[in-house]
């Protein structure tokens, strides 16, 4: 049996890699005891795949694995019983089974709503409003002891400020527009390098992860579909700039 999670990662264990997460997963799930499948081998490891790497120091809501199972689990158990097992900071948020035949979660896993909160809201509504809605969107970082410039604008869909806060779709590399043009992959903390205000932001979450929705206007959840919205229902967001309109994707293939 196979089932995929969405997990959050906060507080200290922003701060662990990508290996180290994975580490954390394979002891929680031998203290829950849950029956994983292991890979075969001189040193098998659990059966235990994740998406895309949130960048260190970052936070998020939307995290996904998948995890396959030597036999079937009840998935309101499983959820308990490894969120019982995790440090505090890690928790499973949903879990569905994987259908036979479905599509590899990671053809599903193509942009991310990143939220960026500052200590203050002074200047965020005037340099969103300000950005061009034409042209490159271009911010400069050192890469291997040079500098390099990346385009924010090919992966930009959409972004708007909302009191202190700062609220970006951006697509993943490899789900860019073939006439977008192509450079570095644009990272969450270029969408406050292109904004141009001094004060900085004290977080930075990734609050969705999936598709793009159809109408550009927010991120549809890998694993339920679900829409979160660029704009929240209940703010009053000031500026917007959006990215390159993108046809839906191609049917997906089985994995």
């Amino acid at each position: 049996m196979r089932a995929r999670v969405r997990f959050s990662k906060a507080g200290k264990l922003r701060y662990i890699s990508a290996i180290d997460l994975g580490r954390v997963w394979e002891r929680a799930l031998r203290k829950a005891d849950l029956p994983i499948a292991y890979s075969e081998g001189f040193s098998p490891h659990p059966k235990v795949s994740f998406g895309d790497a949130l960048p260190l120091g970052f936070g998020s809501t939307a995290e996904f694995a998948e995890l396959t199972f030597a036999g079937p689990v009840d998935l309101a158990d499983m959820t308990a019983r490894i969120n019982a097992a995790f440090p505090d900071g890690i928790d499973v948020l949903d879990a569905a089974e994987v259908e036979d035949g479905a599509p590899r979660l990671g053809k599903r896993l193509q942009a991310s709503m990143w939220v960026l909160e500052y200590p203050t809201a002074d200047g965020l509504a005037e340099a969103v409003a300000a950005m061009p809605a034409e042209g490159p969107l271009e911010v400069e970082r050192e890469r291997k002891g040079r500098l390099v410039t990346a385009d924010l604008r090919p992966p930009l869909v959409g972004i708007v400020a909302d009191g202190t806060t700062v609220r970006a779709i951006v697509r993943h590399p490899g789900f860019i527009p073939d006439d977008a043009g192509s450079g570095p992959a644009v990272r969450a903390d270029d969408v406050h390098s292109v904004l141009g205000i001094e004060h900085r932001p004290t977080l930075i979450t990734r609050a969705a992860q999936g598709l793009v929705s159809d109408d550009q206007s927010g991120i549809d959840d890998a694993l339920r579909g679900t829409t979160t919205p660029l704009v929240p229902a209940d703010g009053s967001p000031s500026g917007t700039a959006t990215g390159p309109s993108v046809p839906p994707p191609a049917p997906e293939e089985p994995a």
